[in-house]
């Protein structure tokens, strides 16, 4: 009885960490992208996001994935590990950043967030 329980505990454990790693991805990359609209219109230059950006933004504390040890955010989602994916694309202050969930375990296939620069 208690091994059933002890695998759907950690199931859902790593369900709500990807879940969590997505949130937060959402949350500070529309901080992040708020700023930037801001400096913007102070008349600051900027520079272009890249994919290596969007992941120092969003994991400043190495997080990783639930499963495999992989960072939790990369440029491609990883449906085994649990990875987030995070890309950019647009020019300097135009930018559009794209957060995809992996289908991870019983996680909505295919939900992603789409931040564009223009629209804050």
């Amino acid at each position: 009885i208690a091994i059933p329980a002890y695998n759907n505990y950690i199931r859902e454990a790593r369900m709500a960490k990807v879940t969590d790693h997505y949130d937060e991805a959402i949350r500070s990359l529309k901080a992040e992208m708020a700023k930037r609209a801001a400096q913007l219109a102070r008349g600051q230059t900027l520079n272009a996001l890249t994919n290596t950006d969007l992941v120092n933004i969003v994991n400043p504390e190495n997080r990783k994935a639930p499963v495999g040890g992989a960072p939790a955010y990369n440029t491609a989602k990883d449906d085994t590990n649990g990875v987030v994916a995070l890309t950019v694309s647009g020019n300097a202050g135009s930018e559009t950043v794209q957060i995809i969930q992996p289908d991870y375990l019983d996680l909505t296939a295919g939900q992603s967030v789409s931040i564009d620069a223009t629209q804050l």
